[in-house]
């Protein structure tokens, strides 16, 4: 069972108006289970949703895709068998206004910070990264081997000119993030708690 009074205190204790604006706890369909105060609960829905179907589309992505299929009898095609599905692990958005990261805290289950930044340089172009289980996480601790990440990890647009102050906060924010994630899977596995793949959530 969810305590949804405790989590929104956790999330709200962990904001700022700066670093960390805005905190959720979601399913990968957009269902908000808690957020931190105070939140404009539409406009809230709106991001959830936004960031649920970025994390669907970029699931579905990362699939390991048939090299080729054949036609059989009835003109049906044939793929051939691929890989082992592949897990999204995480998923970091960034816009002018805001960085947007999510990661997996246990299946069906998901935490979001909403994060602020800097002034973005000239020419800055928003872009989305994912990462499976077995990607190096984003951003990385050298600055020299951010271009090279972007480009192995699954992004939305090529890798976009960044200051280091805007790095330094990705970082920053992606290990508040990984840091809450954690508290909260350690208190979910003390209470035995796992999402359940079909049906209603427990929350009190």
């Amino acid at each position: 069972m969810l305590n949804a009074r405790a989590l929104t205190e956790l999330l709200t204790l962990n904001t700022d108006d700066t670093l960390c604006k805005q905190w959720w706890l979601m399913t990968p369909n957009g269902t908000l289970l808690a957020y931190s105060q105070p939140s404009g609960i539409k406009t809230l829905r709106n991001k959830a949703a936004m960031v649920a179907l970025s994390w669907q589309e970029h699931q579905l992505l990362m699939q390991p895709q048939p090299e080729d299929s054949e036609q059989d009898e009835d003109g049906f095609q044939e793929a051939e068998a691929v890989g082992p599905a592949v897990k999204l692990r995480a998923l970091t958005i960034e816009s002018m206004t805001s960085n947007l990261m999510t990661t997996r805290v246990q299946s069906g289950l998901l935490l979001t910070l909403e994060g602020g930044v800097p002034p973005r340089r000239h020419g800055f172009e928003p872009r989305t990264t994912a990462e499976g289980d077995d990607d190096a996480v984003y951003p990385p601790e050298d600055a020299a081997e951010l271009a090279t990440s972007s480009e192995e990890l699954t992004t939305s647009r090529p890798s976009s000119t960044m200051s280091n102050a805007a790095i330094s906060i990705l970082r920053l924010q992606r290990k508040k993030l990984e840091a809450l994630a954690d508290a909260i899977l350690d208190e979910l596995e003390r209470t035995g708690f796992a999402m359940p793949g079909k049906g209603a959530i427990d929350m009190f």
